[in-house]
């Protein structure tokens, strides 16, 4: 699959058109899951500092290119936001990290349904254990690792 024009993307999002902003989302497009900024910053060569990634991931999720997603692993993550990819959400598995894509059809009926006359934003990532992990009794490993956390 070919991608999406970036620079069009950001222009018609009010983002400027950088070349570190492009291949940054170059980056996030041969992804096929989200990523951490450090995992992006090693796959773009370590040519940027991990501070001006930072920035730069902040700014693209500003105006709504970019995702930030909070798979409770103490980091944030990273992936392309609608257009660029379909719109989904994630299951994320407490065991072992694991992560799936699911679509969800539930923010139509949410405005239907509410005193709300929009619906601008929404985050929305599930957890639970995996099929493996599910039948190596990883729950008690989440558990603890949880009440370590505390």
């Amino acid at each position: 699959m070919r991608p999406p024009d970036f620079a069009r993307m950001l222009r018609r999002s009010g983002g400027r058109a950088t070349p570190g902003r492009l291949r940054l989302m170059r980056a996030l497009w041969k992804e096929p899951a989200p990523v951490t900024a450090a995992r992006l910053q090693k796959s773009l060569g370590r040519t940027l500092n991990l501070a001006t990634l930072y920035r730069a991931l902040d700014a693209l999720a500003g105006v709504g290119v970019v995702r930030r997603v909070d798979f409770r692993h103490g980091h944030a993550h990273y992936e392309l936001a609608a257009p660029a990819r379909a719109h989904h959400h994630h299951l994320a598995c407490t065991g072992c990290g694991a992560v799936e894509d699911v679509s969800c059809t539930l923010r139509p009926r949410l405005k239907r349904a509410s005193a709300f006359s929009a619906i601008t934003d929404h985050a929305m990532e599930y957890f639970g254990l995996c099929k493996a992990c599910g039948a190596r009794g990883a729950e008690r490993v989440s558990r603890t690792r949880t009440e370590a956390m505390e």
